[in-house]
């Protein structure tokens, strides 16, 4: 095997353990763990996102900030070159949409050069809030079954107004997210209409 294609399935292999990660095996870092039981797998789903951690390893003074790419309540994934033993202690400020939670964290597994999962070991009650708040902003919306949507659809009109005063509807908007942060399609539809007065 050439070193080009042994590197080439490193890297895949990296890049399949981080989709579905393999349980650890402290004993070996450099081939893949054989799986583990059910119960030693990840206990909470991780979504994607784009955020960002500062962390700082226990005992260095030393902070740095680097991508946050997956989070759960129990854990995230840092993407960084310089990576942490498994094992290591780190003081982690998750941030993302603008919002922070301060936690402490143990290196659960670690790739040289890409990043590395973190699990969650403390975290403060109120850190913890804005963390469940976090991870539910990045889960999927739940599929609306069937008939729900016909029965909203039956009572609910969907079609947008017609737009004639641009500048009226764009004030509404202004207004509506100068007392909220999230906008549904329940409430964008009213906001349109009340600005054209319809």
């Amino acid at each position: 095997m050439s070193l080009e294609s042994s590197g080439a399935d490193y890297l895949r292999r990296l890049r399949r353990d981080l989709e579905d990660p393999p349980a650890f095996n402290s004993q070996a870092t450099s081939a893949p763990a054989e799986p583990e039981v059910a119960s030693e797998r990840r206990q909470n789903p991780r979504y994607k996102c784009a955020g960002s951690a500062q962390f700082r390893v226990k005992g260095s003074d030393v902070r740095t900030w680097r991508t946050l790419t997956d989070l759960s309540t129990g854990g995230c994934y840092v993407e960084m070159t310089a990576t942490f033993p498994v094992g290591s202690t780190v003081d982690l400020v998750l941030e993302l949409n603008g919002v922070r939670a301060q936690v402490k964290g143990e290196v659960r597994v670690s790739y040289p050069c890409l990043g590395m999962g973190i699990a969650i070991r403390e975290v403060s009650d109120e850190d913890r809030i804005r963390l469940h708040e976090r991870v539910g902003s990045l889960r999927p919306a739940a599929p609306v079954p069937q008939d729900a949507h016909a029965m909203e659809l039956d009572t609910t009109p969907t079609s947008l107004p017609v737009i004639v005063n641009v500048g009226a509807a764009l004030q509404a908007l202004v207004d509506y997210f100068e007392r909220h942060t999230l906008l549904t399609q329940e409430e964008f539809i009213p906001v349109l209409r009340k600005s054209q007065g319809s």
